[in-house]
């Protein structure tokens, strides 16, 4: 059976180190893995920059090729089940994902029901215990006889949160004892929970110690948080950010939607507004332990950090956004190549 890279919860700490590794092989020129007559498909129901470019550019340095099919290059995918598909959607998963499988040596998939392009209103009519059964990405790794790759569903971002981690060896080596600080930052708009939950679990699996500062009502899906908490060095939640940061040597900014307002975008819209000083400065930048600033991208200046963090020697966003492409490949590797 395939293997497939859903979710860092998946695979051991050993495992994982051992994808980081080779991803720092790739990057320091010592070596690169063969993928010659090799096809990656990336598949993407959400706008993309970063990933689909670190995918393609990743896979190409390998010497495969890359198919990408947008939401607008195929037919609307059926992933529910016994569904009478007289609506909008025009071809189920199962047989989609055995067609593709046939086309392609990995499938790499996007699709997250709370990124898009089109009003809150319009995005989804599920609740969230729907949404966060992720079952389009899980529907396609039961049907692709190809390994799969989530690029971003519902519930996780797991290459964003391989390249922080990454990145954050590059700077301590071990994480074990360091202080891992993930903030929730003002945001005009709901963003989905996928990155900060990968952003929590991944360092969690590498032992650090992890605190979550977010505003009452922002916590994150609660079986994330207890999964984080039982391979973390420490865990813990707080909605004091000063105290937070204090003695951090990593801060990461991202914003989240509420689930305790889930469904509700005005109220939450209304709600978040009260939160608008959570914005990363300097200020709060000084009271932690020289912590490097980390952000997936893209980031809004001066609303979720400001401009002073952003261009400071402190931020390693770029280095982050770059370790995308670096750690993907050494992904692509590891479900062609390894045994395991």
């Amino acid at each position: 059976m395939s293997k497939h890279f859903i979710t860092t919860g998946d695979y051991t700490k050993f495992q994982l180190q051992s994808i980081i590794d080779k991803a720092i092989v790739y990057k320091t020129g010592q070596e690169i893995s063969n993928c010659s007559g090799k096809i990656l498909t990336l598949i993407f129901a959400n706008p993309s920059l970063r990933t689909r470019l670190s995918f393609e550019s990743g896979m190409k340095k390998m010497g495969g090729q890359v198919n990408v099919l947008s939401a607008t290059d195929a037919w609307e995918f059926e992933y529910k089940k016994g569904v009478v598909m007289d609506g909008k959607t025009q071809e189920y998963i199962k047989e989609a994902a055995q067609v593709i499988s046939s086309y392609t040596d990995l499938i790499a998939l996007r699709k997250s029901d709370l990124m898009t392009k089109k009003s809150r209103t319009q995005q989804t009519q599920q609740t969230w215990e729907e949404l966060k059964n992720d079952q389009p990405i899980h529907e396609l790794a039961k049907y692709s006889n190809k390994p799969v790759i989530n690029m971003e569903s519902n519930m996780f971002h797991p290459c964003q949160s391989m390249a922080d981690v990454m990145t954050m060896q590059e700077h301590f080596g071990s994480l074990e004892g360091k202080k891992i600080v993930l903030t929730w930052a003002p945001h005009p708009k709901a963003l989905p929970l996928a990155t900060p939950h990968s952003q929590l679990l991944t360092p969690a699996i590498f032992g650090a110690d992890v605190t979550l500062v977010c505003p009452p009502g922002f916590e994150l899906e609660e079986s994330v948080m207890n999964l984080a908490k039982g391979k973390a060095g420490k865990f813990s939640i707080t909605d004091n950010q000063m105290s937070a940061f204090r003695g951090a040597d990593v801060v990461i900014a991202k914003s989240w939607a509420s689930l305790k307002y889930f469904g509700d975008w005005e109220a939450e819209s209304d709600y978040r507004k009260i939160f608008l000083n959570w914005m990363v400065n300097q200020k709060k930048m000084n009271l932690t332990n020289n912590a490097i600033f980390m952000h997936c991208l893209p980031i809004r200046r001066n609303v979720v950090a400001s401009d002073e963090v952003l261009d400071s020697e402190q931020s390693v966003v770029i280095q982050e956004a770059e370790n995308r492409m670096w750690v993907q490949m050494a992904i692509i590797d590891f479900l062609l190549n390894s045994k395991s």
